[in-house]
C-alpha cells in the first residue's frame, strides 16, 4: 500500500494536483474493496436437455412467505425464458412422507417432467455449512420432492448468513443432473433475496443449455 502511493507520487510529478489526488482516491478504494468469489455450477457429463412438458418449481423452506417468493419468482423468470413451470405451493398439498409411486401419481397429472428443488444448506454458518454438489444414488425426481422442509431463520434472532442449494431432476435419470451453490445476506424482508436466488439459478440454467427453448 505505501509503496504504491510512493509510486503515484513519484512517477506523476506532471499530473496536476487534483488528477493526482484522484488517482490516490482510486487506488484506496480498490485496495479495501472485499474479495468475492462465484460460485459455479455443476451439470451431469451425461446430461442431455429435453422440451420438458412442465418444470414444478419447489422450495423445501417452511417460511410460507419466503416460499412462495422464491417459487413465483423462479417461475416467472423460466416463463420469460420460454420454459413452461408451475410452483409446486400452489399445485401439490403435501410434500413430505409421499411415496414414489404417489408422486409419479402427481407428475402425471400436471404433466410434470422435471422438477428444480430449493434445498435449505445452513444459516448463520459460514465453515461447516457449504452446499454439496455430490450426486445422489437412484433418488431421481422423487427424492427431490419428498423430504421435510427447514426455516431459513435461526429463531427469533436474525438471519444474516443463508445458504441454499438449487438442484434438477427429470426423468430420464435417477440422480441429480444439475445444481448450484446459493448463498446471500437476508436485511428485513425475504423478498430481495428470493428474487436474487431465483434469478441466479434461471441464469445458471439457461447458460448451462438446460432447456430447449422456442424463443
Amino acid at each position: 500500500m505505501q509503496f504504491l502511493l510512493f509510486y503515484i507520487f513519484t512517477a506523476t510529478n506532471f499530473i496536476p494536483l487534483f488528477m493526482k489526488q484522484l488517482l490516490i482516491a482510486f487506488c484506496l478504494i480498490v485496495l479495501v474493496q472485499p474479495a468475492t468469489y462465484a460460485q459455479t455450477s455443476w451439470k451431469s457429463s451425461d446430461y442431455m436437455p429435453e422440451a420438458y412438458r412442465k418444470v414444478m418449481v419447489l422450495a423445501k423452506i417452511t417460511d410460507v412467505v419466503a416460499r412462495k417468493q422464491l417459487e413465483d419468482f423462479t417461475v416467472k423468470l423460466l416463463t420469460d425464458k420460454g420454459i413452461v413451470a408451475i410452483p409446486a405451493y400452489a399445485n401439490v398439498k403435501k410434500t413430505d412422507g409421499v411415496s414414489r409411486e404417489a408422486f409419479l401419481v402427481i407428475a402425471d397429472s400436471l404433466q410434470v417432467d422435471a422438477l428444480l428443488v430449493y434445498s435449505v444448506n445452513g444459516t448463520e454458518k459460514r465453515v461447516k455449512n457449504t452446499p454439496s454438489l455430490s450426486v445422489g444414488v437412484g433418488v431421481g425426481m422423487y427424492g427431490g420432492y419428498a423430504g421435510a422442509s427447514v426455516p431459513i431463520s435461526g429463531g427469533a434472532k436474525m438471519v444474516t448468513l443463508v445458504k441454499l442449494s438449487a438442484y434438477f431432476y427429470n426423468r430420464a435419470s435417477k440422480d441429480e443432473q444439475w445444481a448450484q451453490p446459493l448463498s446471500g445476506t437476508l436485511e428485513g424482508g425475504t423478498d430481495k433475496l428470493a428474487y436474487t436466488f431465483a434469478r441466479t439459478t434461471v441464469k445458471a440454467m439457461m447458460k448451462d443449455g438446460m432447456f430447449i427453448t422456442k424463443k
